[in-house]
């Protein structure tokens, strides 16, 4: 087995780990761990396609990990002062 597959294969079972927690209500959408194990996974999965050449699927897990990202940093952010 050669590294890409063993990155796709760590980066699909962080995302699919967090998506079935989600379903079976072991974590919520906001919850900091599910956002972390898909920013990483879409990580892992963006960096084995890149390495194939696989340009839509590097799209497609880059957007998937920012959108991650975003919500970890809005999540974590301090509320505005009044």
């Amino acid at each position: 087995m050669d590294a890409t597959q063993v990155i796709s294969i760590a980066g699909a079972a962080m995302v699919l780990g967090a998506f079935g927690a989600l379903q079976f209500r072991k974590m919520a959408p906001a919850d900091t761990w599910y956002l972390v194990l898909n920013l990483v996974g879409s990580g892992c999965l963006a960096l084995a396609a890149a390495m194939e050449g696989l340009w839509a699927f590097v799209t497609l897990n880059t957007v998937w990990g920012l959108v991650s990202l975003r919500s970890l940093i809005v999540r974590k952010a301090p509320e505005p002062s009044r």
